[in-house]
């Protein structure tokens, strides 16, 4: 199924069409956008009109044949600030359904904040946070604790209205202007009492002007990998930039890659917002998500089309939001069966950190769904395309190594070397283990095998393995077993043996025998 989202904001309108499988995941597979500027000329009159409106229904003409084209049914029309706030609002989207055809849901700023949060936290899985989406026209805030929502916000602090509030024609600022437009934001956000936030929130985002300063960070530091998805900033680092950039005349702004001409115009009064928003409430750092709005859309249709369609603005309430994210984040790093029965013994014997369990989770359930790939260097880049809710770059770094560990070990070597700036020392320990559990795991899981472990000897160094199988299920593979328990050993630097066990039954009585195959290595 393939179902295309329309985001028609204060700055810019956008196109995504998503393939929908069967398990209810989806993935963008084309992206349009046009920055129409429908909100120019609102601050003045409060009226939707002139060439704003006509570069609108051009982008959307063009959206309608892509969609057309495309033969999807399911069409997603949300339009947010510059709609909402619109003296003529009614009339405009008269316009818009008669000459295109897309009958747009306009958002209140609560749903509009409610949407984002569910469509970024269901991709972050933050328990307790503090979520921001920075548009074109407004700043909306969304406080959770435990995946309850506390407490939404939606203030007029977005990065284009402010743009046009104080810069000069040239999108440039006066040191005057800006200093203006810092009270202005300062004025208007909350402080920490205001949102009621705990000591242990986590600072979450998401917008353009956030994934241009994160990419912007990025470009400064050499970063390695193309991915912004869960990438961490710095307060001092969100701060600097900002400093910088308001410093920096237009045409040295539309020289960064990062920017471009497409950002020049927000850029330094989002990257402001931004700054101010972790130095007033305290952040020491924020996570950027590259999901939100049109994620949380797609995320609510697909589970209750329904409440999408529902014409009340509030239809999105908290309750339905946390039923939302929770759904999504429910499963982290949950380990099958057999697996577990392997690797629940080495954490609680302190030969396997919790966080490599959690990793471990997370490869197993991502290797189901790779395809099959020869080169590895493309096997490698298949896993780090996806974005992980649960993982830092350098967890996800450390699950796609253990993965390519388990067929090759130079390859993770070069791998290893070339994205040494991310990864530490002794994440390489880490790999190994993952990787020996991987390969264990595989074979108790094609086999309907379950493991018990007895762990002994000084600083845990001898782990015997017995293997449990039914009668009717597939043999274990000693061969390729054995060579398992090789790199099991090297990789917790342990001494392991094995034996397999058979369950037979005879007539009502269950009994068990063992094999003679047994596995010493």
């Amino acid at each position: 199924m393939k179902v295309s989202v329309v985001d028609l904001g204060f700055n810019s309108v956008k196109m995504v069409n998503y393939d929908i499988k069967r398990d209810g995941t989806f993935k963008a597979y084309r992206q349009e956008g046009v920055k129409v500027k429908l909100g120019e000329g609102l601050g003045r009159g409060g009226y939707l009109s002139g060439e704003p409106v006509q570069r609108t229904i051009e982008a959307l003409k063009l959206f309608r044949d892509i969609i057309n084209f495309d033969s999807i049914r399911h069409v997603l029309p949300v339009a947010t600030s510059a709609v909402r706030d619109a003296a003529n609002r009614d009339s405009f989207l008269k316009q818009i359904r008669e000459e295109t055809g897309f009958q747009f849901k306009v958002l209140s700023g609560q749903e509009e904040g409610f949407y984002s949060y569910v469509g970024a936290l269901a991709s972050t899985c933050v328990p307790t946070s503090l979520f921001f989406d920075l548009g074109g026209g407004s700043l909306e805030l969304v406080y959770t604790e435990n995946y309850n929502v506390k407490k939404v916000e939606s203030y007029p602090l977005g990065a284009l209205r402010l743009s046009k509030t104080y810069s000069d024609n040239d999108s440039s600022f006066s040191k005057k202007a800006y200093g203006k437009m810092e009270e202005r934001i300062l004025d208007t956000l909350p402080d920490r009492k205001e949102l009621g936030t705990s000591v242990d929130t986590t600072l979450v985002g998401v917008g353009g002007t956030l994934r241009a300063i994160a990419r912007y960070e990025q470009e400064l530091a050499g970063y390695e990998l193309d991915k912004i998805h869960n990438y961490r900033m710095s307060y001092s680092s969100v701060s600097a930039i900002a400093s910088e950039l308001s410093k920096t005349d237009r045409g040295d702004l539309d020289k960064i890659k990062a920017i471009g001409s497409n950002r020049v115009d927000t850029i330094v009064a989002g990257s402001a917002v931004i700054s101010l928003l972790m130095q007033k409430l305290d952040f020491d750092k924020v996570i950027v998500s590259a999901r939100g709005l049109r994620e949380g859309i797609l995320s609510v249709f697909l589970r209750d089309p329904k409440a999408f369609y529902n014409n009340n603005n509030n239809s999105m309430t908290a309750e339905r939001a946390k039923v939302y994210v929770t759904f999504a984040c429910q499963q982290q790093g949950l380990l099958p069966q057999y697996a577990f029965s392997l690797v629940k013994p080495l954490v609680s014997a302190g030969l396997l950190r919790e966080k490599e369990r959690a990793i471990l989770g997370h490869a197993l359930k991502q290797i189901v769904v790779l395809p099959t790939v020869t080169n590895l260097s493309n096997l490698f880049h298949l896993i780090m395309d996806e974005d992980n809710a649960f993982l830092t770059h350098r967890e996800q770094l450390i699950l796609a190594l253990a993965i390519v560990h388990t067929k090759k070990e130079k390859t993770v070597d070069w791998l290893f070397s070339r994205y040494g700036s991310i990864l530490e020392p002794q994440n390489k320990k880490s790999i190994e283990k993952i990787s020996a559990c991987i390969a264990l795991s595989e074979i108790l899981e094609r086999t309907k095998a379950m493991a018990r472990l007895s762990i002994s000897g000084n600083n845990n160094k001898k782990v015997a393995i017995k293997i449990l199988q039914g009668k009717q299920q597939a043999a274990v593979p000693a061969t390729l077993l054995a060579s398992a328990l090789r790199n099991f050993e090297r990789a917790f630097d342990v001494t392991a043996s094995c034996q397999i066990v058979v369950a037979s039954t005879n007539g009502s009585a269950a009994t068990k025998r063992q094999e003679v195959v047994r596995v010493i290595v």
